[in-house]
């Protein structure tokens, strides 16, 4: 069983290859149909896969006014919705072998006293901090409120319970590893859940945009994608060193692809959010003509993108790894990263991709300038990238060691 309130979530490729394997997987999510296709990272396709989705009828509660933590109590709420679906489920026959969910919203938190004898796998991600909001890292924030560190405090209870409760603990990073308290990383195996490697393409590859060119490999195009275009993953300092680059190379092309909420981190005061703000602060050095903003694409469309890229840009704050780096790179695109966890997890500078310093725009312009001036003399880099993807983050790679994770945990006494 999996279990996650945006199901599949980052289980989206984890669930055929585990059906593959010849296991039967149950999903469990928050609503019938909680996906949103089209947005990259781990919710951007449907599964591969028919198996049983079933859900647990969430909708935001109405609270009552004076909370100390209403996101804290929404999180119990959430729990004791599972908690129901769970127990109708059990008074149905249902015995899984192997639970695995992500335990961020509560949703892990009654599971133990269901189904004792299944294996339980947390899947917390990431344990809150300062450093994972850029604060002390991103050279625009200042210091966090004692409020807000209260706030990340509260939202770690629900993953510490979890982690008090699982049979194993599994983290995509040993960046995210090490994000929670020394004496609990024991507890945790560092496992990414694996992607679907694109199928290797065939023919010219095309990408037409809409209202503007064509776009093909070869073309001197630079490419930018995230689920929204937000500080977190490095839209300031990426749209900061555009101007050089499209300054000195008339005739590259910028594609940038991500929506314009506000994501992780705090929304911009700029009405058209932080995409507004940039380009209101720039907007005179940009050759607007040149830069391309798409909406959240379909996920072929996306690769599409990927491959017709000469440099990617992948910029972020100590965070989650995002999925839509490792398929950049497996579709032979050379990454231009930054230099922090996880990504250097990922990326070995002048191996399989290039990294630079998160809060140096000019660093960032200097790499991209290179990319494009040579791009033969990077072909075996961007190669070794997508070598690099398939050795370690291969979905059916995945499948295997969750499995074997499982059973030896049944073995266990």
């Amino acid at each position: 069983m999996l279990i996650h309130q945006n199901h599949p979530g980052q289980f989206r490729d984890l669930t055929p290859a585990l059906e593959r394997r010849g296991h039967r997987v149950l999903g469990l999510g928050a609503t019938p149909r909680s996906l949103t296709p089209g947005a990259p990272g781990p919710s951007d396709a449907p599964p591969a896969s028919g198996g049983p989705r079933l859900h647990y009828g969430w909708q935001p509660p109405v609270l009552p006014a004076g909370l100390a933590d209403p996101l804290l109590e929404a999180s119990l709420r959430r729990a004791g919705r599972v908690q129901e679906r769970c127990l109708q489920l059990r008074e149905q026959g249902f015995r899984p072998d192997a639970v695995i969910g992500h335990s961020g919203w509560g949703e892990l938190l009654y599971l133990r006293d269901i189904w004792p004898e299944a294996v339980l796998i947390a899947y917390p991600e990431l344990y809150a901090t300062p450093l994972l909001l850029g604060y002390g890292f991103d050279a625009d924030l200042g210091e966090p409120s004692p409020a807000l560190r209260a706030q990340w405090r509260r939202g770690n209870l629900m993953g510490l319970a979890a982690v008090a409760d699982a049979d194993a603990c599994v983290v995509p990073t040993r960046f995210a590893r090490d994000t929670f308290p020394p004496h609990l990383r024991g507890r945790f195996q560092v496992l990414h859940e694996g992607i679907t490697l694109p199928a290797p393409s065939t023919g010219a590859v095309r990408l037409q945009l809409e209202g503007g060119p064509t776009l093909t490999k070869g073309d001197p195009v630079i490419t930018f994608a995230s689920r929204n275009l937000e500080p977190l993953r490095g839209f300031r300092t990426f749209l900061r060193a555009l101007p050089a680059v499209l300054a000195a190379r008339p005739d590259a092309r910028a594609v940038i692809v991500g929506g314009t909420d506000s994501g992780y981190g705090a929304p911009s005061s700029h009405p058209d959010g932080h995409k507004g703000e940039l380009l209101a602060l720039l907007g005179h050095r940009l050759p607007v003509e040149r830069i391309h903003f798409l909406p959240p694409l379909p996920h072929r469309e996306l690769l599409a993108l990927f491959r017709i890229s000469a440099a990617h840009v992948h910029l972020t704050y100590p965070y989650a790894l995002s999925w839509s780096v490792l398929e950049a790179m497996a579709c032979g695109a050379l990454v231009v990263g930054s230099d922090n966890p996880p990504l250097n997890e990922v990326i070995q500078h002048g191996q399989n991709g290039l990294l630079v310093p998160f809060n140096e725009p000019d660093r960032l312009a200097e790499a991209l300038l290179a990319v494009l001036a040579d791009p033969p003399a990077f072909a075996a880099m961007a190669e070794a990238g997508r070598a690099t993807v398939a050795a370690r983050y291969e979905v059916n790679r995945a499948a295997e060691a969750f499995e074997a994770l499982i059973l030896s945990l049944r073995l266990l006494p």
